[in-house]
């Protein structure tokens, strides 16, 4: 058998700082092909062949032992430089974990910024060409204008999918930068980090029977050296982490355990009290959180005699109140709605209606109730006189600032509240009322109805009120085939909002007279609820 020439030294190095990291080899020359198999990879940012999350653990000698075999048996000479005592301490391979995150945060918005600009630029292309066509102009087929028409078609259409694919791109890549913006709060959150403690004395524990020759996890080691090692790491981390707790605790943080809770307490639980049924060493027993949905306050069924429930951790408790606190929360009446908050938790869909009430630390509509912390302070008492007395009385509700008003017509930051005028749109509605409801009639369609024109292409701070009829006059009237065109058409509601401000009456030139004169109808300029009697001798 012919023996395989040599191709040179190949030299894989291991240390807990740096990896396992292979040295020797240049692009081309076959080593990556022969230890891709054995679990390496290439770092760009290195330059260089490596096991991918080697660094801060053991080596990984089966995946070393393997690619080396591979090389030697292609004719490389192959050296092996293991040092596991070679290390960085814990807390600087935390730093450099946020220093990559805030890299990472700041290339990934490079890349979502980018992805934003082609997606924009790719619909203005497709918008300019799409100008110079005629609304509603078909191809000519033979014309000599067929070639560029078709053209003109396809690069629209690739402009569009750009535009769409582009933007599917910026989102991904926001989302990323979100992530890895958030990466240091998510890894120093404190009940995270408490269950991370968890898991780390679990370890410790384990190791140490294994140093005693015990078995531990359902297995016996007798690596004594690493062992050790692995005991040391363990203790640097759990000194590291529980800093971390302490840094939180002098910030506000409180760590639950059993002391804290006694039968009958109640516990704030994502953003509900639940009423403690029994304490546990680790776990809280709480009625289950299916009774939970839009409540604020679970307690146990009365009847319910068994023992059944629902457990948390204590690393899920955000909040403690008595018994005596609840029932005062739940007796306090709530403000007016002018003098309450947003809701944290429904403000995605409240259009901007003020629902949480801080004298009773809850939601008036979703039930939300704000985590607190009555240890340092009882709950208000209800005051019969007023609401002003009550909201002084009511423990801080810390909540995020809400959003900066935005205008209500085009939602730009550029409102002014004192002026009442949009800087963006030139949205003045001044001190608008709202529009009376259609009253509730026997029959449907005799209600009121507002008649609105809408254009093509045209941009409206405020949608456009022609007339104001019943349900079924305006049925009639937006029907007909002749209150419609190229670049118009009518539509209508029977909830048009607020005057002024979500809509405003618009001059009838009296193109559509003939269509009302052949339909019966007779129309009102004013938006108010019809009589019956009205609408009877109308029709």
């Amino acid at each position: 058998m012919t023996a395989t020439p040599a191709k040179g030294t190949i030299t894989i190095t291991h240390t807990r700082a740096d990896g396992t990291l292979v040295e020797g080899s240049s692009k081309g020359d076959g080593v990556y092909e022969l230890i891709r198999p054995c679990g390496f990879r290439y770092f760009r940012s290195l330059g260089m062949l490596g096991i991918q999350q080697s660094r801060d653990k053991a080596a990984k000698r089966w995946k070393i032992n393997a690619a080396a075999e591979a090389l030697r048996q292609a004719g490389w000479t192959v050296e092996i430089e293991i040092d596991e005592d070679t290390r960085r301490t814990f807390a600087e391979a935390e730093e450099e974990r946020y220093e990559r995150a805030e890299s990472r945060t700041e290339r990934f918005g490079t890349y979502a910024d980018n992805a934003a600009g082609r997606s924009e630029a790719a619909r203005e292309r497709g918008r300019q060409i799409a100008e110079g066509i005629p609304f509603g102009q078909p191809i000519l087929v033979g014309h000599s204008s067929e070639a560029r028409a078709r053209r003109d078609q396809e690069r629209i259409d690739s402009a569009l999918r750009t535009y769409v694919e582009e933007g599917k791109r910026a989102g991904y890549w926001a989302a990323r930068e979100k992530a890895a913006a958030a990466y240091k709060e998510f890894r120093t959150n404190p009940g995270r980090t408490l269950r991370r403690i968890e898991k780390l004395e679990a370890d410790a524990r384990r190791v140490e029977k294994w140093l005693a020759g015990q078995s531990a996890g359902g297995y016996r080691r007798s690596d004594t050296d690493e062992l050790h090692r692995r005991k040391a790491e363990i203790a640097e981390e759990l000194a590291h982490w529980r800093e971390v707790i302490a840094d939180a605790e002098r910030r506000g943080f409180k760590v639950w355990g059993p002391d804290d809770f006694q039968k009958g307490d109640f516990v704030n639980c994502g953003g509900t009290w639940y009423q403690v049924q029994r304490v546990n060493k680790k776990t809280l027993t709480i009625p289950h959180i299916h009774g939970g949905v839009r409540v604020a306050v679970v307690r146990k069924d009365p009847a319910d005699k068994t023992r059944r429930g629902y457990t948390i951790p204590y690393d899920s408790v955000k909040g403690w109140a008595s018994a005596e606190d609840i029932a005062r929360l739940e007796a306090a009446e709530p403000e007016p709605e002018a003098e309450r908050t947003v809701c944290p938790h429904c403000v995605r869909v409240a259009n901007g209606q003020k629902r949480f009430s801080e004298a009773r630390g809850m939601c008036t509509v979703c039930g939300y109730a704000k985590p607190q912390n009555f240890k340092a302070g009882p709950a208000p008492a209800p005051e019969a006189d007023g609401h002003q007395e009550q909201a002084e009385q009511a423990p801080p509700v810390e909540e995020p600032a809400p959003a900066a008003e935005t205008c209500p017509m085009c939602h730009s930051p550029r409102w002014h509240p004192v002026a009442r005028r949009c800087a963006n749109c030139n949205h003045a509605p001044g001190e608008p009322t709202p529009a009376p409801a259609p009253a509730a009639g026997e029959d449907w369609q005799e209600g009121m109805a507002l008649v609105f024109i809408v254009s093509k292409n045209t941009r409206r701070t405020r949608k456009r009120a022609l007339w104001a009829m019943t349900r079924r006059e305006a049925q009639a009237v937006c029907g007909d085939s002749r209150t419609s065109g190229r670049s118009y058409m009518l539509t209508w509601t029977d909830r048009p909002g607020t005057e002024g401000a979500d809509w405003e009456w618009v001059p009838d030139n009296g193109s559509l007279d003939q269509v009302l004169e052949d339909l019966g109808i007779t129309p009102r300029r004013e938006w108010t609820t019809a009589p019956k009697a009205a609408a009877a001798v109308a029709h």
